[in-house]
């Protein structure tokens, strides 16, 4: 039941991003406040997030946008009924990279957030993410997507969103059962070598996923490790640049390794698996060439 509030608050969040065109990159945060928060939570919230009610622009995001959205989709009675979770947006210079810091998100941490956004093409900028009591932190990456959209002018791709999306659920669930960690460090990994290489055969990438796996001593279903691959493809397929991913995760301060300590890492043993699918393809090619 855990697990499918939390695909539920995700599908509620990510579909109730704003259908009107954006304007040109504005200056200044941008707050995303839930519709329903209490009048004492709207103050702590703000509190927490930091806002500056005299620069500040702030937007909300209700739960009648989110029901009107999934009409039909979702039982009635399987829809939340409030919307709290709340961020801030601040854009950053160019070089700066994803920062990230939460205030009563349980679930989804930091690393988790930045690495998800990375994906969906945010780029540069500050976001701090709260609600007045604990949540899972699921739904609060709508508030953020439509936060950054309205500072940078940028659309998101709607696919990028929902991979993005998928990203940080799939995160979080392989936390719970290996360790918070250990899954960062796993699709860090994963992610780095799989765009560095254009994997988009589940025939190649699933062997890399296995080794890394492998390496940080953890232990995986075959349906985990399918998972994976499938996302790790997706996300080549949206012919992101690892370079640009990067750079926006570089400067993460938390317990994921230094990103650059992560590729040289993800590098050597995924070049010990290429070496030893290519032995493997010799002594074939040597066996039926007699």
């Amino acid at each position: 039941m855990r697990r499918y509030s939390r695909w539920l608050a995700l599908l509620l969040a990510l579909v109730c991003l704003p259908l009107c065109a954006l304007a040109a990159p504005t200056s200044g945060s941008f707050t995303c406040y839930g519709e329903d928060l209490s009048a004492e939570q709207y103050a702590a919230v703000l509190e927490l997030l930091g806002t500056d009610l005299d620069n500040d622009t702030l937007i909300s995001v209700s739960i009648k946008d989110e029901k009107a959205l999934l009409n039909g989709l979702v039982d009635e009675d399987k829809m939340g009924s409030r919307s709290i979770s709340s961020a801030r947006v601040t854009l950053l210079d160019e070089g700066a990279g994803i920062h990230v810091t939460t205030h009563n998100i349980d679930w989804v941490t930091a690393n988790m957030y930045a690495s998800a956004l990375a994906t969906a093409g945010v780029e540069n900028a500050d976001i701090v993410v709260a609600a007045p009591v604990e949540v899972s932190g699921t739904a609060a990456l709508a508030g953020i997507f439509k936060a950054y959209e309205t500072a940078s002018g940028q659309v998101l791709s709607d696919v990028a969103k929902a991979l993005a999306g998928e990203e940080m659920l799939t995160l979080g669930n392989l936390a719970d059962v290996i360790g918070t960690e250990e899954a960062e460090e796993l699709i860090a990994m994963g992610k780095q070598y799989a765009l560095e290489n254009g994997l988009t055969d589940p025939e190649k990438a699933r062997p890399y996923v296995e080794e890394a796996a492998r390496q940080l001593g953890v232990s995986l279903s075959d349906s985990q490790i399918d998972t994976i691959t499938s996302l790790l493809i997706r996300i080549v397929e949206q012919d992101l640049s690892a370079e640009e991913i990067a750079k926006q995760l570089n400067a993460l301060n938390s317990s994921i390794q230094k990103f650059e300590q992560v590729k040289q890492g993800a590098a050597t043993f995924f070049e010990k698996v290429k070496i030893t699918f290519q032995s493997i393809g010799d002594w074939f090619m040597g066996l039926f060439g007699r």
